[in-house]
C-alpha cells in the first residue's frame, strides 16, 4: 500500500509551524475564551456545543492560558486531519500524488480561523472526520476488526464534536448498506457502531439530566425553522453558504459522482444540500460546510492528479492566491501594534478592511472595567457571553443577565449570590429607554445612571467603544429580574 510522500508531510508540517508562530502572538477571540471558560467546567455536555472542545482546552491547561496553550491542540488536531485526508485519497487512488494534493487542499483552506488555528469545536470535528473516511475506506479493501473499534471511536469523537457529525454517521451507514458492502456488517461494521454509540452515551445522559439543554439549544435557537422566505438567502452569511454550496456540488459531481466514489458523496453532499435549504428558512454559517469540505478535499485531490497541466495550474492559481491572503491576514493580526500602525499609515488604511482586527483591545477593556468596578466596589455584569468570556479570561469576573441562553449556564458555574449594592453594566450599544435590558434593570435596582463610555483605538485606528451604566441599591428580587433565579 502506498504511503504518503514526504512532500505531503513536508508542506503539512511547515503550514503548522507557521500555524504555531502566529497562534503565539494572537489575542483569543471572543469564542475561544467562551470555550476556555467552559474547560474550567469539564462536564459531558454543554449548553452550546458537546463537550469535545472544552476538554481539548483542558488537556493543555498544565501548560497555562496563553493563546498558544489554548490553541495548540486544535492546530494539531488540523495537521493530523490533513495527513488522514491524503492518507484516504492514497488508499482511494493508489497514486501518491493525490495525497499531496489533498493533504494541502485541506492545510491551506483559506478561512481565517482554521489558519489560526482558534481553539474551536471544527478541529476535532474535521480530524474526526477525515479518520472516519480513512477506516471506512480501508475496511471496504482490508477489513479488519480493530479498525471497526477504531473506526468508532473516530465517529464517536465526531459526534462529540459537533452536532452536524450525525450527518456523517448516516452517510457512512448508507454506505455500508450497499449491496456489494453488506457483508461487512456481519463482519463487524456493527462494532464501529456500538463505540460510537457508548462514546455518545455520556453527552445523552447530561442532556437527560440537564433539560435536554444542548439538544434543544441546537435544534430550536441555531436550527430554528422561520418561515419561508428567498430573501432570506441573501443574507450575507447565507448567500456565502449558498455560493460554497453551489460550488462544492458541481466540484462533487466531477470529483465523487462520475468517478463513483459513494463514500465522499454521501458524507459530502447530503448536508451541503441540507444547508443550501436551510438558508431560506434561517441564516446560515459557510463553516458548517467544513465537513463536507473534508470528504471533497479527498476527492479533489484525486481528481487533482488526473487534470491537464494547464488546469492544474489553473487549479493551483485559485486556490493558492486566496490561501496566501489568509495567511497573509493573520499574520498581520500576530504582528506588533507599532508594525501594525505603520503598515496601516502607509497604505492610507487601504489595509484596514482586509487585514485589521480590533481583537487587541480586549485586555485593555478588561484593565478599564477592573479599575472602574475596584474603585467603586463594584460587580461586574454584561449581557453577551461574549463580552464575560473576555473579561473572566483576562481576570476579570463578569456575570451575565438579560435574556441570553447562556444566562443560566453562566449562572450555574459563576454563582453571583447577593446582588452587590452597585454594579457597572457593560454592554456593545448604548442602552435605549424601554428596551428588553433596561426593563430588566428598572427592576432590579433602584438607582440607574450612564457611566463613562470605554473608546479604544489600535494601531492608530478606531477599534471599539463600549458602554457603561452605573446601577445601585438592588431590589429584593433583583436576581430574579437579571438571572431568572
Amino acid at each position: 500500500m502506498q504511503k504518503l510522500p514526504a512532500q505531503a508531510l513536508v508542506i503539512v508540517v511547515l503550514v503548522t509551524a507557521f500555524r504555531i508562530a502566529v497562534a503565539a502572538h494572537v489575542p483569543l477571540t471572543e469564542d475561544e475564551t467562551y470555550y476556555w471558560s467552559g474547560s474550567k467546567h469539564l462536564a459531558f455536555g454543554y449548553l452550546d456545543h458537546p463537550p469535545a472542545v472544552a476538554w481539548l482546552i483542558a488537556s493543555m491547561s498544565w501548560f497555562g492560558q496563553s493563546p498558544l496553550a489554548v490553541r495548540l491542540p486544535f492546530i494539531l488536531c488540523e495537521a493530523l486531519a490533513a495527513l488522514a485526508v491524503g492518507r484516504t485519497a492514497v488508499v482511494l487512488s493508489n497514486d501518491p500524488r493525490s495525497a499531496t494534493a489533498a493533504s494541502v487542499l485541506f492545510i491551506l483552506l483559506p478561512q481565517p480561523r482554521f489558519a489560526l488555528g482558534e481553539a474551536l469545536p471544527d478541529g476535532p470535528y474535521m480530524l474526526c472526520w477525515a479518520l472516519t473516511l480513512l477506516l471506512a475506506t480501508r475496511a471496504t479493501q482490508q477489513f479488519r476488526r480493530s479498525d471497526m473499534i477504531y473506526l468508532g471511536l473516530a465517529l464517536g469523537g465526531a459526534l462529540i464534536s459537533r452536532f452536524f457529525a450525525w450527518a456523517l454517521l448516516a452517510g457512512v451507514v448508507i454506505f455500508m448498506l450497499a449491496p456489494e458492502r453488506r457483508h461487512l456488517w456481519k463482519r463487524g461494521f456493527w462494532i464501529a457502531l456500538v463505540v460510537a454509540g457508548l462514546l455518545y452515551t455520556p453527552v445523552i445522559v447530561w442532556n437527560a439530566t440537564h433539560g435536554w439543554a444542548n439538544f434543544i439549544f441546537t435544534l430550536h435557537y441555531r436550527l430554528p425553522f422561520n418561515a419561508f422566505s428567498p430573501a432570506r438567502s441573501l443574507y450575507f452569511s447565507s448567500l456565502r453558504t449558498q455560493v460554497f454550496a453551489t460550488v462544492l456540488w458541481v466540484v462533487a459531481i466531477y470529483t465523487t459522482i462520475r468517478p463513483k466514489y459513494p463514500l465522499l458523496a454521501w458524507t459530502a453532499l447530503p448536508l451541503t444540500t441540507a444547508f443550501e435549504c436551510l438558508s431560506f428558512f434561517q441564516t446560515v454559517e459557510s463553516y458548517w460546510l467544513l465537513g463536507p469540505f473534508t470528504s471533497l478535499c479527498v476527492a479533489i485531490g484525486i481528481a487533482y492528479t488526473r487534470l491537464q497541466p494547464v488546469w492544474k495550474r489553473v487549479s493551483l492559481a485559485l486556490w493558492t492566491v486566496p490561501a496566501v491572503y489568509t495567511m497573509a491576514a493573520v499574520l498581520f493580526w500576530a504582528l506588533p501594534e507599532p508594525a501594525q500602525a505603520t503598515m496601516l499609515k502607509a497604505s492610507n488604511d487601504a489595509l484596514k478592511g482586509p487585514l485589521y482586527s480590533p481583537i487587541s483591545v480586549d485586555r485593555q477593556l478588561a484593565t478599564d472595567v477592573r479599575a472602574l468596578a475596584q474603585a467603586h466596589a463594584a460587580a461586574v455584569l454584561t449581557d453577551r457571553y461574549e463580552l464575560a468570556s473576555e473579561l473572566l479570561y483576562n481576570g476579570v469576573e463578569a456575570h451575565i443577565f438579560g435574556p441570553a441562553p447562556q444566562v443560566d449556564q453562566w449562572y450555574a458555574w459563576y454563582h453571583a449570590g447577593a446582588i452587590s449594592q452597585r454594579v457597572l453594566v457593560l454592554t456593545i450599544g448604548r442602552l435605549a429607554p424601554g428596551d428588553e435590558l433596561s426593563r430588566r434593570l428598572a427592576r432590579a435596582f433602584e438607582s440607574i445612571r450612564p457611566g463613562p463610555d470605554l473608546h479604544y483605538t489600535f494601531a492608530g485606528t478606531s477599534a471599539a467603544t463600549f458602554y457603561t451604566t452605573w446601577c445601585e441599591r438592588p431590589r429584593t428580587d433583583a436576581s430574579l429580574a437579571l438571572f431568572g433565579h
